[in-house]
């Protein structure tokens, strides 16, 4: 089983499943959203997740609806479009003691990396630039 919350713990989620992996994505709405160099996003399948409050749905781009808790504004999740059975969950919201989380396996967008952020050598992850690459994932 895996869970989470938000940072006031408003909104929490459980999992059946733990993550199936995780994904460090480097597009610019990510890094916006994030205020970070890239956004983790850890991947279930969306009928898993439970949500005990509903998260406050948000139109990002044509591609992704993002949700967020609405008293504290934490990022918690992203359900692509093209794939409803995924979501991805905001990897920093998962409670660490009760979920096994994988490694991350991919950087993703890196056409949109901030210049200012290297990337780790040598990590084991797959590196791609754009969306046509991630949809092979």
């Amino acid at each position: 089983m895996a869970s989470g919350s938000c940072a006031c713990n408003y909104i929490g989620y459980t999992a059946s499943t733990p993550p199936t992996c995780l994904v460090n994505c480097h597009c610019t709405t990510c890094r916006k959203q994030a205020g970070a160099p890239y956004q983790t996003w850890a991947f279930f399948a969306t009928d898993d997740i439970r949500w005990h409050v509903s998260p406050t749905e948000r139109q990002a781009t044509q591609a992704a609806t993002r949700t967020f808790c609405p008293k504290c504004g934490s990022t918690l999740s992203m359900l692509l479009h093209r794939d409803p059975k995924s979501i991805g969950i905001a990897a920093g919201t998962l409670d660490e003691e009760k979920t096994k989380i994988p490694l991350p396996s991919h950087h993703i967008f890196l056409s949109e990396k901030a210049s200012w952020f290297e990337l780790p050598e040598g990590d084991g992850t797959k590196k791609w630039d754009k969306w046509g690459e991630y949809e092979k994932l």
